[in-house]
């Protein structure tokens, strides 16, 4: 089976390295600089938060999309900003029935792929651990994590024992918009920790961070129980007490999230890494997300609003990253009156 992976950057690096550390032979559709990054160092090396590592040398690396029409199976890996150039690469390149697993945050932008690839098999994925890139042909998986897809026997067949030999559980489940949702939530954190500037386990271990995602949390759950979603389990606790374990002192947080998550002291949301490069975010397709979804229901949801107003600002320059707790939290007032206005004229 020809297997490819349609924008090769963090996490498809990572998963083509994982692939090829276990038997398979991906093809990585990548950008010219991360080719003669991996080529300069020797080819691919993956690390984890547990300290593993593997060298799986050079993979079979392209520029070129012509590698799509072979594909039996694409892994697709670019952002969500990225989705519609890349489906018109899939439709025109594909063959009609090739299985396309898209792994992308948030949620909207499979609606797009949809539509635009008609003739192709179209999987939801998700891919629940952080993957920073660290030069010299290097990836570091910097959190613990599983992928969760749609069923799809090929994707099953294929990849989940290969996978098996980096640690990596491929997971299918027939409520897959209810997973989304669960991941969602655990996603509202990018905005926040891009915004922060720290590593990841710095800002959760600081309360006034946890506050605002608590609240931020809060409103996706107020969201999902309106649409009638029973949001499973991706932590050791459910959904549903994800909030007030946020508020919580910060002693007791930082033992009780200790045996809950796994983070690597370094490790930083892929939203940060936009802003610090100043590329635009997907924070739309997150936290953008809950206030669609609640405004369609009439919701109120000023944390969520207020996040995407500040990554947007820092996005064009009008902000700098690096905002503390208060700062975030007076936007978020500020967000609260501006809906009280509203609703007094």
């Amino acid at each position: 089976m020809k297997i490819v992976i349609l924008g090769a950057g963090a996490i498809g690096c990572y998963l083509g390295a994982a692939l090829k550390a276990g038997g398979l032979a991906p093809t990585l559709i990548a950008r010219p600089r991360v080719i003669a990054d991996i080529n300069q160092a020797g080819g691919l090396t993956i690390s984890d938060y547990q300290e593993e590592q593997w060298h799986v040398g050079a993979p079979d690396m392209t520029e070129s999309n012509d590698a799509l029409a072979d594909a039996d199976l694409v892994l697709l890996t670019v952002k969500c900003l990225a989705i519609e150039e890349s489906a018109k690469l899939l439709q025109q390149y594909c063959k009609a029935g090739t299985v396309v697993l898209c792994l992308q945050n948030g949620l909207g932008s499979d609606a797009v792929i949809k539509r635009l690839c008609p003739t192709l098999k179209i999987v939801r994925g998700i891919v629940g651990f952080n993957v920073a890139p660290l030069g010299e042909g290097r990836f570091h998986r910097g959190t613990e994590g599983d992928i969760y897809h749609e069923p799809n026997a090929t994707i099953n067949s294929v990849l989940t024992s290969a996978l098996v030999k980096t640690k990596i559980q491929l997971l299918s489940s027939s409520d897959y918009d209810a997973i989304v949702w669960a991941k969602l939530q655990l996603n509202l954190n990018n905005a926040i920790n891009a915004l922060s500037g720290l590593p990841l386990k710095t800002e959760l271990e600081r309360s006034g961070y946890r506050r605002i995602l608590s609240a931020a949390m809060t409103e996706l759950l107020v969201v999902a129980k309106t649409k009638n979603l029973n949001l499973p389990k991706l932590t050791r606790l459910p959904a549903r007490w994800l909030p007030p374990l946020m508020n919580f002192p910060d002693w007791l947080f930082k033992k009780l999230a200790a045996s809950m998550l796994a983070i690597d002291p370094q490790a930083r949301s892929s939203m940060w890494e936009d802003l610090h490069l100043g590329r635009l975010t997907e924070v739309e397709y997150l936290n953008g997300a809950v206030v669609k979804a609640a405004s369609k229901l009439g919701i109120d949801t000023p944390v969520n609003a207020a996040l995407c107003t500040l990554i947007h600002q820092v996005e064009h320059h009008q902000r700098h990253e690096g905002l503390s707790s208060a700062d975030i939290e007076k936007a978020i007032k500020k967000e609260k009156k501006k809906i009280e206005q509203k609703k007094g004229r």
